[in-house]
Formats: C-alpha cells, sequence, structure tokens
C-alpha cells in the first residue's frame, strides 16, 4: 500500500476511533441522566416554541375537527401552559406535539386510556427498558422545534428535483477516482478531490430548493431508525405492534439520510452524503413515499408520540406528592378526595362532594381561586392522561369550560366587561350542545352590584337548568339566598388578629358568613377614622338590604 494511501486510512481510523469513544461517552452520561432526573418535575425551561409544539394539534384539528377540545380561554385561565410544561419529560419533538394535543382533546370514554396506561404499568415493570427506549428516542430521533414534519405529513405538497440521472452519474464519480488512485495516484487524487468540489456544489444548490422539506425528512430517518431499534427489545413488541407494522411497511420505502440525533458520527457521514449526494438523490423518492404512505407515516408518527408521553406520564405520576387514576361515572358530580393544584409546591389537600351546582365564597387569597382552579385541572388530567392531583377523583366525561382570568382587550378594543360576557357567552353556547363541567371565578366582576348580582343569577340559573355542573366562585353573598335550592355552598374562610391575616386554606361547608374586609384595613394600619366610618356605613347599608 502506498505511504500516501496508508497515511490517510490511519488518519480515518484514528477520527473513527476519536467519534466512537465520544459516541459511547455520551450515551453512558444520557442514561445516567435520565435515570436520575425520571420521576422528578422537570427543569425549568422558558425555552418552549409553543408555536411549533401546537403544530400537530392544529393540523389534526383541521382534519378532523373535534368539539371535545379545551378552548384557548379555558386553557389560558387555568395556565395550561405551565401544566404542559410540568408533565413534560418527553425526549422527542414528536412527543412534545402529541402531548400538547392530547392535552387539549376530551375523549367521551376511556378508550384512549388502555393502550397508554398498557405501556405505563410496562415501563413501570421494567425500568431498565423504559431507560433504554428513552435514551434511544433522544438518540434517534430528539427534538427539532419546527422540524416540520406533522406540515409535511398532513400536507405533502412538495415537487421533485429536475434531472435525477445527473444526480446519480456524478455519484459514481468520486468512486471511479478512488479507483484510479490504486493505478496512478496523483491523477486519482486529483479526480477525487475535483469531483468532490463539483458535487459539494450540486449538494448545497440543491440543499437550497430543497431546504423547507430537508429538516422535515432529516426527522423522519430519526423515527423510522428508532422504530428499527425498539423492534429489537422482543418484551415491547405485543404492546408496540404499530410500530412494527408500519415500519415493515415502510423500511424500504424511505431512504436514509442524516438524522438529526446530534452523534458525531454523523459529520462523518455529511461528507460521504456530499460527495455521493445521498440526500440529493433520494428526496424524490422520500417524497413520493409520504404521498403514497401517507396514513401510515401518521400512525406512526402517533405511537412513537404515545410511547414517549407514556413515559412522561408516568415520570410526572411519580413526581407528585399523591396521584390516583381517575373514575369515571355517568351522573353530573364530582367526588374528590385530598385534590390540590399540582403547580403547588406543598400544597394544602381539599376533600369535596360536589352533587349539584356549587356557589364558593371567601374573602380575596383565601383558597378559592386556587380551589376551583385544581378542580378544572384535574378535571382535564383526568380525561386526557387519566391521572389526578388527588387520591379519589370521581367526575364524568363532560367538556370543561372556564371563565375566570378577564382582561381588557386592547387589540379588540374591548372593556373588561365586554370581555368577560364575550367568555361567559361561549360557555352558554357550549352548554346546548355538550355535557359540560363550567367554573366560572368572580362571574361579572367588571360591573355594578346591583345589576352583577341580577346578571349573575339569571346566568347561574340558566347553567342550573342545562345539562352541567356549575361551580361558581364569587364575593356576592346575596348570590347564595338568591340561588339557595339550586346551588350548594361551600366557603374559604381567614382568620384576623391584631398580629395580622391566616389563612388555612381549607374547605368548608355553607357560605361565608365573616365580614373581615374592614378588619383587614386595621391589619394594614388605615387611619382610625376611615376603619370607624366604613364599619358604619356597612351597617347601614346591611339594614338597608
Amino acid at each position: 500500500m502506498p505511504p500516501f494511501v496508508l497515511f490517510i486510512v490511519v488518519i480515518i481510523a484514528a477520527i473513527v476511533i476519536v467519534t466512537v469513544t465520544s459516541d459511547i461517552t455520551t450515551k453512558r452520561k444520557r442514561l445516567e441522566a435520565l435515570k436520575q432526573n425520571f420521576g422528578k418535575p422537570p427543569a425549568e425551561n422558558d425555552l418552549f416554541q409553543f408555536e411549533s409544539i401546537a403544530r400537530y394539534h392544529q393540523f389534526m384539528l383541521n382534519h378532523n375537527p373535534s368539539p371535545q377540545v379545551v378552548d384557548t380561554i379555558t386553557w389560558n385561565d387555568l395556565d395550561m401552559d405551565r401544566i404542559y410544561k410540568r408533565i413534560n419529560a418527553c425526549q422527542t419533538s414528536v412527543g412534545e406535539e402529541y402531548l400538547y394535543h392530547v392535552l387539549h382533546d376530551l375523549p367521551l370514554n376511556n378508550n384512549a386510556f388502555l393502550q397508554r396506561e398498557k405501556l405505563i404499568n410496562f415501563f413501570t415493570k421494567n425500568p431498565n427498558i423504559r431507560t433504554k427506549v428513552q435514551a434511544n428516542l433522544a438518540h434517534y430521533v430528539g427534538k427539532e422545534n419546527f422540524n416540520g414534519l406533522s406540515s409535511l405529513l398532513f400536507t405533502p405538497s412538495a415537487t421533485a428535483l429536475k434531472w435525477p440521472h445527473l444526480y446519480k452519474a456524478m455519484a459514481l464519480l468520486p468512486l471511479a477516482m478512488i479507483l484510479t488512485m490504486l493505478l496512478n495516484l496523483p491523477s486519482g487524487v486529483i479526480g477525487l478531490v475535483a469531483s468532490f468540489i463539483a458535487n459539494a456544489i450540486i449538494h448545497y444548490r440543491a440543499k437550497m430548493r430543497i431546504a423547507v422539506e430537508l429538516p422535515s425528512i432529516k426527522y423522519l430517518t430519526g423515527i423510522l431508525r428508532f422504530s428499527k431499534q425498539l423492534g429489537k427489545i422482543s418484551e415491547l413488541c405485543d404492546l408496540t405492534t404499530n410500530i412494527h407494522r408500519q415500519y415493515a411497511n415502510l423500511k424500504r420505502k424511505v431512504p436514509t439520510m442524516t438524522s438529526p440525533s446530534g452523534d458525531s458520527m454523523s459529520v462523518i457521514f455529511e461528507y460521504f452524503n456530499i460527495m455521493l449526494l445521498i440526500e440529493v438523490r433520494n428526496y424524490n423518492k422520500v417524497m413520493g413515499t409520504i404521498r403514497k404512505h401517507n396514513r401510515e407515516l401518521l400512525e406512526l408518527y402517533g405511537a412513537i408520540g404515545e410511547i414517549d408521553i407514556s413515559i412522561a406520564v408516568l415520570s410526572f405520576r411519580l413526581s407528585l406528592p399523591e396521584y390516583c387514576l381517575p373514575e369515571f361515572h355517568s351522573n353530573s358530580s364530582l367526588v374528590c378526595e385530598d385534590i390540590y393544584h399540582p403547580l403547588i409546591e406543598n400544597p394544602v389537600t381539599n376533600t369535596a362532594t360536589i352533587v349539584n351546582d356549587t356557589l364558593l365564597t371567601g374573602s380575596n387569597a383565601s383558597g378559592k381561586s386556587t380551589f376551583i382552579k385544581a378542580l378544572a385541572i384535574n378535571g382535564i388530567l383526568a380525561q386526557t392522561i387519566n391521572t389526578c392531583a388527588a387520591s379519589l377523583f370521581k367526575t364524568r366525561y363532560s367538556l370543561i369550560m372556564t371563565s375566570m382570568v378577564v382582561r381588557d382587550d386592547l387589540a379588540e378594543g374591548d372593556s373588561y366587561f365586554i370581555v368577560e360576557i364575550k367568555s361567559l357567552k361561549r360557555v352558554l353556547d357550549m352548554v346546548e350542545k355538550h355535557p359540560c363541567t363550567c367554573y366560572i371565578d368572580e362571574i361579572l366582576r367588571g360591573t355594578n352590584t346591583i345589576e352583577r348580582i341580577a346578571a349573575s343569577a339569571s346566568v347561574l340559573t340558566y347553567l342550573h337548568n342545562k345539562d352541567a355542573l356549575c361551580v361558581a366562585a364569587t364575593h356576592d353573598i346575596e348570590l347564595t339566598n338568591i340561588l339557595a335550592g339550586m346551588y350548594s355552598n361551600f366557603h374559604f374562610c381567614e382568620q384576623v388578629t391584631k398580629d395580622g391575616i391566616s389563612f388555612d386554606y381549607k374547605l368548608k361547608d355553607g357560605p361565608s358568613t365573616s365580614r373581615n374586609a374592614i378588619k383587614l384595613l386595621g391589619v394594614m394600619d388605615f387611619p382610625v377614622e376611615i376603619i370607624s366610618q366604613a364599619e358604619g356605613l356597612a351597617d347601614d347599608i346591611g339594614g338597608i338590604e
């Protein structure tokens, strides 16, 4: 072997040894991190690209419209972006997109839970396999925002590249130059360098034309590589038949392209990709496969998402102080024990049996809003990921609707009150069409007292006469008398002493009877004359009522 060729071989061998060693170290560190972080809240991350994450859900809604979804107002009222982050331990963009969709979709039965619970139970009993699957998800698929794959699968409209035969001919040229090196080394080397430069120009010019679709195709390649590895885990075969079936149908129809996994071997592969025009030559075949096998690819996409979110849901459950699987019944009622808001550290739990429409009363900061949000959030989690932050949660399948966090809409030019009544109107529209569970916080707070009480009583009476369970928080104690016989009552209260104010955040039966607002002025050292006048006016107003 000529010395120059031997030198090249030694350099290539050294590069391969270094990259393989680096990959082994990276994989070992990844496994250790996955084991350490499992069952713990995910690290705080403000860099979530929700515009990218939400695309799969948007495409699903466009292609399969469903009224049983958590609408934008309810999602924002409950700060579900933070709930999503709290659950999201996914290793792939597929899982992140699928989880976002699942948390919006409210099924009418528990059929969707069955396969997921089988996966969760399997991963619970087989932690080593679970960690291996997580590592493979991260390595072969990984996260790549705006990869565009869901868009390409739902709307496969890209055009093919021209002159495919020219690309095939140019790909053979470097191979011919390598053979020439055995006969005439200088000519072969010069030819190899020239062919590499020529193919690099062709490669990058072609990539400019396919730049939009290329990340999607690379990401699809990663999904297929993961599917192949999953098939080697025999214990999972019975639970992942969809993936095995679709991979068997597609493995020879989607040529291998560079994976987004980020391993160092992909750098070496990239040079071969340029020299042999691999991506350019395979592009047309891949796009044809996507158009022809669109349904199978979407099914594979969803199946990979199920595996990723099953592991994420299991980690979420284990990270909670306490959790339960929900129980579903047919009557319009809700029973919960030790329920709490999943975003609160060291939460105060509450127990309630809500068999009727209900009013929550009590002062500000006493716990009304937190409790009502805990009920609504757990209602969504019950119907989407079959998990509740409680020791017991019984409910029925229904559309969860809220009207809570209202702000002026400057873009639309709407006042606080207009935004509020629009929010309520959409709830009234939905109870005409679907069984609903409605949560309303401080109903109609944007108008004067007399009209607020009158309108609130009318709205709540209307909801009482529909197929809806309504839980409403209010400061208007008058509503407890007006709606007696229709609405049950619970309240929260505080203790005001000369030393200050304290809350126990515990739910209590009946309406609130405390009048502590004026006492709070004293605690905050308001002037005595203000407090005295306020107490006198309160007595006069109470007498008039």
